[in-house]
């Protein structure tokens, strides 16, 4: 394999966006997640909902500037040894599929929150919200936004493993150019 220190690599800007959208999202499914740990209507519980909710609209703003960057980087850096080409547009495939999750989640969250007439927090600050109220629509906006919760365990996990053997088991470069120099 080649010397780590002499890989290509993305743009540091798009790196820490790239970790710094992996720790959010971690936080976001947490904050879901342990939710339950809390009666209904307490202050616990309404911290981790509030919390969840600052946090993915972060995301589609993280995401947001990623994509700009994205296209404004050039291409990515070469993987060594190249894959295949099958395998190339496979990966935009699933890259794709990633940036319409971080993009479609949140705007799915701040949807259904609007309809259902709630205030959308956004780190203590409310904000408009993106439709008129609607229970039925917020029953179903509802749905549409767990069951993409769970698409983006599989999706997300896809990705990490993916890199993870790319690393370890094809011994290419594609996990290192995502990841920052060391100093020194």
């Amino acid at each position: 394999m080649t010397d780590p220190a002499t890989v290509p690599r993305y743009p540091t800007t798009m790196i820490r966006l790239h970790w710094l959208t992996f720790l959010l999202v971690v936080l976001g499914y947490t904050f879901m997640e342990f939710r339950e740990i809390f009666p209904r209507n307490s202050f616990g519980r309404e911290f981790m909902k509030a919390t969840h909710y600052s946090l993915g609209l972060t995301i589609l703003g993280l995401t947001l500037a990623r994509l700009v960057l994205r296209m404004r980087s050039g291409p990515s850096p070469a993987i060594d040894p190249p894959p295949a080409a099958w395998l190339r547009a496979v990966a935009k495939l699933g890259h794709a599929a990633i940036y319409l999750f971080l993009i479609a989640m949140p705007l799915l969250g701040w949807a259904t929150l609007s309809t259902e007439g709630d205030p959308v927090i956004f780190y203590g600050l409310e904000i408009p919200g993106l439709i008129a109220p609607d229970k039925v629509l917020s029953g179903r906006l509802e749905e549409l936004h767990e069951l993409g919760g769970k698409i983006g365990y599989f999706l997300l996990g896809a990705h990490a493993l993916l890199a993870i053997l790319h690393h370890a088991v094809v011994k290419d470069t594609t996990l290192i150019r995502m990841m920052p120099k060391r100093a020194g």
